[in-house]
């Protein structure tokens, strides 16, 4: 059976992709929003709050993420998911 050249990219660079483009878009956002105010409206803040401790007496373990998406890491989101694409 032979496969197209688009099967062989992997999960994880994906993710990858969109996580350098969430973060960039969140950057140029919180540099930018002085100009433009839109990029910088965002949603409500979803995660694990307080976070979740683990005390075990001699080890203490915290776990904790928070995720708050703006109109610019939803830009940048998609930017990278063309960069992706663009491989």
């Amino acid at each position: 059976m032979v496969r197209s050249g688009k099967s062989k990219r992997s999960i994880w660079l994906l993710l990858l992709f969109l996580v350098i483009g969430v973060f960039l878009g969140s950057l140029i956002g919180s540099f930018a929003g002085d100009w433009l105010p839109f990029l910088n409206w965002s949603s409500p803040v979803y995660g694990l709050t307080p976070p979740l401790t683990l005390d075990l007496d001699m080890l203490s373990l915290t776990f904790g993420l928070t995720m708050r998406l703006s109109v610019a890491g939803v830009i940048g989101l998609f930017i990278g998911y063309l960069a992706y694409r663009a491989l």
